[in-house]
């Protein structure tokens, strides 16, 4: 059969937009970055401090994607193939165009100043948008946001209006590591953790100082990515991040209001709405109190369970948010001391709990009673020290049993809100180590 002069450019055009769609299996570099000296594009930079990672952007929205694309073009190149696309796509029921649906998706209730980081980010690392915005939203996917729904059957009830979008670069999963294997710095954002913020009475000068206590198996030094933000519009602020990301769950702001944002699993979820990470970001850049941060944290259309503890360095202060889709609760200190982990602790939010497991359900609560021992063992003389040894001495006993040759595990960030600093509290050569990274310093 022979096809009318009419049916020829149809055609070819169809056939280069498959070609375009379908999954590209070229190599992938997974080269890591130099320590030898930084790496500039335009006004940003990415730099090596003794095995810390710290990204600088500068400039509106698209410039500060473009930014962070350039930089750390083979690190995001990589998530997406290996941790992203590896985990969704390995079990054979999900296509990569229904991910590209629900990226779509994601994209209509974006504001507008992630939409162009993201579109710059995309350009960047030579990426489609659409992979960026599923990048910027695969976990929720897999932590099963709508319950009782596997991702296939929630992709393909999804209404809202979609075109494909054809980039010219998808990435395969890689053969190298077992599909659906997340690194150990994915623990950082999504796994069982505990935050606290201790000031006034608890603290030595009444100083705010606002922590992250991360869960076993710890990430190595090397995989913590601090990114020091300096937008034309809103605050400048630091966030400790992934190659790839928009959002932010741990950051501070010039201001110095501190956000730290751990996952609660909840029933009450929905696809329609902004991620929380996002929203942290939004909070990172237009708040300048806790009032104000509360506010927009509260009046987001949002997705998901989630506790977020919030810091405010001037004077010290801090304010527990439990929200999920469509209920919020708001807790002051007690004491002077916050702590949150997993679970809810609002008896109404706690009717939604969403229980994954008993053992981590269990862990959950265990942890959030060993955060509260361990502050009030200090209570009255914790400082910057006693709040590292905190976030340290939980931690020996497995990383004993983990082995600590050739890595250097980070057991926990330390926000110094007052002194407008972010501590990674690791572990090198069997002792207890810290690298500060002060936001007026670095930008």
């Amino acid at each position: 059969m022979r096809l009318s002069g009419r049916l020829v450019v149809p055609a070819v055009l169809v056939v280069i937009a498959l070609a375009c769609w379908l999954p590209q299996f070229g190599a992938i570099s997974r080269e890591g970055v130099s320590s030898a000296s930084p790496r500039w594009c335009g006004e940003g930079r990415l730099e090596v401090r003794e095995g810390l990672h710290i990204l600088h952007l500068r400039g509106g929205p698209y410039d500060i994607g473009y930014q962070h694309g350039v930089l750390l073009r083979q690190e995001i190149r990589s998530r997406l193939r290996d941790q992203v696309l590896g985990s969704l796509l390995s079990g054979g029921d999900t296509s990569h165009l229904l991910l590209l649906r629900y990226a779509r998706y994601v994209d209509s209730y974006l504001p507008a100043e992630y939409r162009y980081e993201m579109r710059g980010l995309a350009d960047g690392a030579g990426l489609s948008y659409s992979d960026v915005l599923l990048l910027n939203s695969y976990e929720e996917l897999i932590s099963a946001p709508i319950p009782r729904q596997d991702v296939r059957e929630l992709l393909l009830t999804l209404h809202a209006p979609f075109m494909p979008h054809y980039g010219s670069v998808v990435i395969p999963p890689s053969q190298a590591e077992s599909p659906g294997r997340e690194s150990s710095v994915e623990a950082l954002h999504h796994r069982t953790l505990g935050t606290f913020a201790a000031f006034g009475t608890a603290t030595q000068g009444g100083r705010l100082l606002h922590a992250v206590d991360l869960s076993p198996p710890e990430p190595n030094l090397d995989e913590i990515l601090i990114i020091v933000y300096e937008p034309d519009v809103g605050n400048r602020v630091i966030v400790v991040g992934r190659p790839g990301m928009v959002g932010a769950t741990v950051g501070l702001n010039e201001e110095q209001i501190s956000v730290v944002g751990l996952a609660s699993p909840s029933q009450d979820a929905s696809p329609d709405g902004v991620r929380l990470p996002v929203l942290l970001r939004e909070v990172l850049h237009h708040a300048g109190d806790i009032r104000t941060s509360v506010s927009l944290i509260a009046s987001g259309r949002r997705t998901s369970g989630y506790n977020v503890l919030i810091g405010d360095g001037k004077p010290a202060d801090a304010q527990a948010v439990e929200l999920s889709a469509h209920q919020y609760a708001v807790f002051q200190a007690e004491n002077d001391l916050l702590v949150r982990t997993n679970h809810y602790l609002d008896p109404d939010l706690s009717e939604t709990q969403q229980i994954v497991s008993q053992t981590e359900q269990q862990d959950s609560r265990g942890r959030f009673d060993e955060i509260y021992e361990g502050l009030y063992s200090d209570y009255g003389r914790l400082d910057l020290l006693t709040a590292v040894d905190l976030l340290a001495r939980e931690h020996v006993a497995d990383i004993e049993d983990q082995g600590t040759q050739n890595r250097e595990p980070v057991t926990g960030i330390l926000i110094a809100s007052s002194a407008l600093e972010i501590h990674v509290v690791f572990h090198r050569e069997g002792k207890t180590d810290v690298l500060g990274v002060k936001l007026d310093e670095v930008l």
